[in-house]
């Protein structure tokens, strides 16, 4: 294989660049590539930022990673494949960590590659002999399909397979920074000409009791295609709520066949983006022809219907290819108003530098992706920071242990590769320390090993904004999980100690564990956004000064009205008023907020408040920040404006004043 890719990007749309400067300028549109770990696992960091300054000199964005492909093994240390019988590309080294970390710090999206989906690579995959009854077969009961010189499938009709598909995607949700999933091979298999399998015991049987028959022995019975298409449909639906479920921020994308997908796979995408449950769908138009490339997408964009805001298409260019044949293409569906693109360059594995080859002919800088573009399907407020006790240190992370008596827990409900556990004898603490790039509100989760011989007042302390705080933790519950320990707001800065944990006051028998620390972006209270115009107006407090109060004499009840963007907000205390209310030793009144029903013109002096939130501020708060009774306390209340540019800090005005009563 040639430089044939830079020539099709070199000559694209030099006719219409300069007409579509303007446009171009403001593009809202995915431009990505698929990675194979055919090429990742070859380099070292220099060499994989090099990929990445590849691929953004030729104006890409996105680059989908393969996390599950070739031989059949994750990229990651996932524990629900390991379950099953399958194993890890590395026993102590996370590829998925490695690679959202570089290509983020290279300035791309990026997205978990699911590829290999329902597919093994062969029957005698560990999985398919530990689970023969998890794989799809025809009439004569053959697992093994006409694909890839052999592939198996596992079936869309058994509800472990479903089980498995959702907890490995949802390992990827939870566990990483990806900014997309994207699902592939989530479909049956073909032996000849397509619809052969089916036929396993567990489908059969769900036909039987749906339909009072055994499935037909026509592999193309119009009922009996809908009910398999209707279980590819399921899986897609439960992986989609699975990832969705863990962060609702997370790109759900796919990758499916093209029309032979709908007439030999049963793998209908457009059931998927009609339904709700498929965000951006990439099918793979792999033609050979115009003519025939213009057939192919036509039918896709009017399947796609109402929802061709959800189509891109995956292009191919092969040896036998002239890369002008496939600027045409980009032209043609670029010029029908579908401009999400993802470039595929077929390529023998038969040695990796043909896959540099594929990332060395990206599209020459100004052809035709010159002006900067974002993928507008990835949340900008989609960030996870995850440190685990097994991450190794880098300028973005690191875990530190202090202390002795250190050593692996012998549970299996660790995240990652292993958990650490010290005993009650000897003073440990373990630290978890992470580069904060925006500023914020971050809820903080931690990750334990479970066990009767465990600290049930394990002592985790959060350096954040307004300073530290500890909470306890029962560790001999509640393992093999993420709990949520609290919200706090968090500066942005360099590598810092964000979360400790330590052994104090457990006894000699009892085990602190240091596992793993997970931080999430919260959108609704950015600390970076300036508040509306007169959000401040109608800020009162009532209560300890004398007003009585719903929640106790001793309490304040703090509220906030005239909120104008209906967005969430939060109140700031100080003992004195503060230009950056952020720092300085200012104290954040946190959530749950609750927002009343607006207030109408009679409700507020003969304001027309939009919006107005409410918080109990006990007396019991107030004393545990040291706050004696006398104390003359500052506060101020902030909302979002999201016409605010971001990272800018602005301070707040205005604001009242109360005293602590006796």
């Amino acid at each position: 294989m040639r430089h044939f890719a830079r020539r099709i990007w070199t000559n694209l749309l030099l006719a219409l660049a300069v007409a579509a400067a303007p446009a171009l300028a403001r593009a809202q549109e995915v431009r990505a590539c698929w990675l194979t770990q055919y090429a990742y696992l070859t380099q070292n960091e220099a060499g994989l930022r090099a990929f990445a300054t590849n691929m953004r000199n030729g104006g890409i964005n996105t680059v989908y990673v393969a996390m599950y492909s070739g031989g059949g093994v994750t990229y990651w240390p996932s524990k629900s494949f390991q379950a099953a019988g399958g194993t890890w590309a590395s026993p102590s080294f996370d590829w998925a960590a490695h690679l959202v970390r570089i290509f983020h710090e290279e300035g791309l999206q990026v997205g978990a590659w699911f590829e290999y989906g329902l597919a093994l690579g062969s029957s005698s995959h560990p999985v398919a002999v530990a689970h023969p009854d998890w794989l799809a077969r025809d009439s004569s009961g053959g697992a093994v399909t006409g694909e890839n010189g052999g592939f198996v499938f596992l079936s869309p009709g058994h509800p472990e397979v479903v089980q498995l598909l959702k907890d490995m995607a949802s390992e990827l949700a939870a566990n990483y920074d990806f900014d997309d999933i994207q699902l592939d091979r989530i479909r049956w298999g073909r032996k000849t000409t397509g619809r052969e399998y089916g036929y396993e015991t567990v489908t059969a049987q769900a036909y039987q009791a749906q339909f009072g028959s055994a499935p037909p022995s026509n592999v193309n019975n119009s009922q009996w295609v809908t009910f398999r298409e209707g279980l590819v449909d399921n899986v897609v639906q439960q992986c989609y709520l699975a990832i969705k479920g863990f962060n609702p921020g997370i790109c759900v994308s796919s990758a499916p066949l093209g029309s032979y997908g709908w007439t030999q796979m049963m793998q209908r995408w457009n059931h998927w983006t009609a339904g709700g449950y498929m965000d951006l769908v990439m099918p793979q138009m792999y033609m050979t022809s115009l003519s025939s490339f213009q057939t192919e997408f036509n039918s896709q964009k009017s399947a796609a219907g109402a929802q061709v805001s959800k189509l891109g298409v995956g292009y191919r260019a092969q040896d036998a290819n002239d890369w002008t044949l496939v600027r045409d293409q980009l032209n043609y569906a670029r010029g029908q108003g579908v401009s999400q693109a993802s470039l595929w360059v077929y390529h023998f594995y038969t040695s990796v530098p043909a896959i540099q080859d594929e990332l060395d002919n990206l599209p020459d800088p100004g052809q035709p992706w010159a002006a900067p573009a974002s993928n507008p399907f990835v949340d900008p407020d989609m960030i996870q920071i995850v440190v685990d006790n097994s991450t190794p240190g880098t300028l973005a992370s690191a875990y530190v242990e202090g202390g002795s008596g250190w050593g692996n827990s012998a549970q299996s409900d660790f995240l990652g590769f292993n958990s650490r556990v010290a005993p009650g004898s000897a003073l440990a603490s373990a630290e978890f320390h992470a580069r904060i790039d925006r500023a914020g509100a971050y809820d903080v989760y931690v990750w334990h090993t479970a066990s009767s011989n465990r600290n049930d007042a394990a002592q985790f302390t959060v350096e954040h904004a307004g300073g530290s705080s500890t909470v306890s933790v029962d560790q001999r519950t509640n393992g093999g999980r993420w709990n949520l320990i609290g919200r706090w707001l968090f500066e942005n800065g360099a590598r810092a100690r964000r979360v400790s944990v330590s052994n104090v006051g457990s006894l000699t028998g009892e085990f602190t564990v240091a596992d793993g620390v997970k931080l999430v972006f919260r959108d609704e209270v950015l600390a970076y956004c300036t508040p509306k115009p007169n959000s401040l107006g109608c800020l009162a407090v009532s209560g300890a000064s004398g007003t009585p109060t719903t929640s106790g004499a001793d309490d304040f009840v703090v509220t906030a009205s005239n909120v104008l963007n209906q967005k969430a907000g939060i109140f700031f205390w100080g003992l004195a008023p503060k230009a950056s209310p952020f720092s300085g030793g200012t104290m954040c009144v946190q959530g749950p907020l609750r927002r009343s029903a607006p207030l109408d013109s009679g409700g507020n002096s003969g304001q027309n408040c939009t919006g107005v939130y409410s918080y109990p501020l006990t007396h019991a708060y107030m004393t545990a920040q040291g706050l004696v009774p006398g104390t003359a306390v500052f506060g101020q209340f902030w909302s979002r404006d999201p016409l605010h540019p971001d990272n800018t800090t602005v301070g707040l005005s205005g604001g009242v004043s109360f005293v602590i009563a006796p």
